[in-house]
């Protein structure tokens, strides 16, 4: 079986499709950071963006070009 991983990279706070990372992982990682700035007295202001089906909506053409320009073979 062939795999890319090596050639693409991704942030470390992304949780989704990486392989040991759950939702549970950024829940905790988001309580933790609420309760670190609640603890010293700031505010925290919070978004939640619901993307799941942007991806029925990603342009293959872009996204052949994204892949070509990071040099996936």
């Amino acid at each position: 079986m062939v795999t890319y991983s090596h050639f693409l990279c991704s942030d470390n706070l992304q949780f989704g499709f990486r392989r040991g990372n759950s939702c549970s992982h950024a829940l905790f990682t988001f309580s933790e950071s609420v309760r670190y700035f609640n603890k010293y007295g700031s505010k925290v202001y919070c978004a939640f963006l619901d993307v799941s089906k942007a991806f029925d909506k990603v342009s293959i053409n872009g996204l052949i070009k994204k892949l070509i320009d990071h040099n996936v073979p």
